[in-house]
């Protein structure tokens, strides 16, 4: 682990001539924070490759600056209020669709299916972008429709998220009408379902909410860890092929993973 935590390992770094190595450095103690917020001078002492004498330095630094936070009594390090007012406004200014265009354009060209972003409005799944297949036979969102959240790829991501007492609620407003004969309406299969995807990152559906429709989804993560949308591959049913799919999933998974890192969400810190 030692060689892993050092300051500038080489191969984090292609061209360690094109960056400013101070700044690198104090990227890494900040970095450490998100994994425990609340560190001892020993604690990242441990942790990096550098003298005492020019650690001290840099944290010196970054609490003047605001962007560390030291307790009086405690000594412990914690990230500071300029660390806070950076990082809000770095999410208030996070465009969901712009972040996921670039990613839904080449799942669009290696599949030549229809490719959506849903997100979820109360008891509601809404499509707020698509980039649709050029086959003839496609299936084809509609930006802003409102659909249930059972049934079907999307919903069950978005469900994913949902807590148990948002799924009580739901079931007892909305419920879980019949869709499609195939249409999965029983709260303990639904929450069995949920409890795979989550397992999973993915799940795929089959004439779940229309009978001429299959799909994939995964989520998307924010900051905090949360599922604020998901993605989706969608066909007709008529193209529906195991093998396909299976071949087709870790890609849209590493899209999600990586929509999601751009969205502020960091697996290691949650």
């Amino acid at each position: 682990m030692k060689d892993r935590d050092n300051i500038a390992p080489t191969e984090e770094i292609e061209n360690k001539k094109s960056i400013i190595m101070s700044v690198y450095k104090a990227y890494k103690i900040l970095e450490l924070f998100g994994e425990k917020n609340g560190l001892s001078f020993a604690e990242i002492n441990s942790r990096l490759d550098l003298p005492q004498a020019t650690l001290y330095r840099f944290l010196n630094t970054l609490t003047t600056c605001g962007l560390l936070d030291i307790d009086s009594n405690s000594k412990l390090y914690s990230l500071g209020p300029s660390m806070i007012y950076l990082g809000n406004a770095a999410v208030s200014s996070i465009d969901i669709v712009a972040l996921a265009r670039p990613f839904m354009e080449k799942l669009k060209k290696e599949t030549n299916e229809t490719i959506s972003l849903f997100i979820r409005k109360g008891f509601k799944k809404i499509c707020i972008a698509k980039v649709e297949s050029d086959l003839s036979i496609r299936y084809s969102a509609k930006i802003g429709a409102s659909n249930y959240l059972h049934g079907g790829a999307s919903g069950n991501i978005l469900m994913a998220g949902m807590t148990k007492k948002e799924l009580d609620l739901l079931e007892s407003t909305v419920g879980f009408p019949k869709l499609t004969e195939h249409t999965i309406i029983d709260r303990k299969r639904i929450e069995e379902i949920l409890e795979k995807t989550r397992k999973d990152g993915y799940w795929v559906s089959y004439k779940e909410r229309r009978d001429d429709t299959a799909g994939i989804g995964v989520p998307i993560f924010n900051h905090l860890g949360q599922i604020v949308a998901s993605l989706n591959i969608t066909l007709p049913a008529t193209r529906f092929d195991k093998r396909t799919i299976e071949r087709w999933i870790p890609i849209l998974k590493k899209a999600g993973a990586d929509i999601s890192r751009k969205n502020g969400y960091y697996e290691n810190f949650i």
